[in-house]
């Protein structure tokens, strides 16, 4: 697997660090040229599913970056001096600066139809990015196993073990500690910083998936496995659940939503079908 390391720095001073994987020379499997693609929470551009894909796209012609988004790993370093970065700190609106700084590496190679997506998390914030900057050169967004960041909607699967840290988390905000970490266990397993989680699940819907699904305004993929949304299956993951449902109920003209049999959040031994999933759709654009 042949891969260059490369790495930019976002407007706002963060240095973060990807695999580009070149095309091969073949012809294109899209009129996509280059597909930019980040990781899900507390993971990195090395995440073994990633740099599947990213062999996989490359051996169809079509360019794969495997990239860091400023919340890799669980704690990370963020502006030399400045305050630490990594999940537990990260908020989803710096999304649109940190796909900003990876796009402008990609337009110096030449790509000029581009599409980008992530996984989980990163799925999340390749829909909001989108939606709010329309970014040029972009053409198509795959987002993957996203969640459906809708408080009530949080509230309503996961009751008083959500509720209870959310208020906690908004007490330690007013008291002037926005940075001590929580581990609330749902909606998943992670921690946070008071501040990111009040942003994160913000009652005011802010990061909503089903709707900035809505303003992508160009072709959106959505992928989902269908043991994540599995209702009582022992791989549910029940905002992911939640998100597929009020996508495929929206029935918005741009949007598709594909799922995986057998496949949980992680894809483990479903890569292939998830590709296929992926470079179908991206051959009819």
């Amino acid at each position: 697997m042949l891969t260059d390391l490369v790495s930019v720095t976002t407007q706002d001073g963060i240095t973060l660090t990807g695999a580009y994987f070149a095309p091969a020379d073949v012809e294109r499997a899209s009129s996509v040229d280059a597909v930019l693609f980040f990781h899900g929470d507390t993971g990195h551009f090395y995440g073994s599913l990633y740099l599947d894909l990213g062999q996989r796209f490359a051996e169809r012609g079509i360019a794969f970056l495997a990239a860091n988004r400023r919340g890799h790993d669980h704690v990370a370093n963020g502006v030399r001096g400045g305050p630490l970065a990594g999940y537990a700190y990260e908020s989803v609106d710096d999304s649109r600066i940190d796909f900003a700084a990876w796009l402008g590496l990609l337009r110096e190679r030449g790509h000029s139809r581009i599409a980008i997506g992530g996984h989980s998390g990163g799925a999340v914030r390749a829909t909001y990015a989108q939606a709010t900057e329309q970014f040029d050169n972009v053409v198509a967004v795959i987002p993957v196993s996203p969640g459906e960041y809708n408080h009530e909607g949080v509230v309503a699967l996961h009751g008083e073990a959500f509720a209870g840290p959310y208020r906690e988390s908004e007490r330690n905000i007013a008291e002037g500690w926005p940075d001590g970490l929580i581990h609330p266990g749902v909606p998943w397993g992670s921690s946070w910083s008071a501040r990111a989680f009040v942003d994160c699940f913000n009652e005011d819907n802010r990061y909503s998936v089903s709707m900035h699904a809505e303003n992508t305004g160009c072709p959106t993929l959505y992928i989902f496995g269908a043991e994540e949304c599995r209702v009582g299956g022992p791989q549910e993951l029940p905002v992911c659940g939640a998100a597929m449902r009020r996508l495929v109920a929206a029935e918005s003209p741009h949007v598709k939503v594909k799922v995986v049999d057998g496949a949980a959040h992680g894809y483990a031994d479903r890569e292939a079908e998830l590709f296929d999933e992926m470079i179908s759709w991206l051959s009819e654009l």
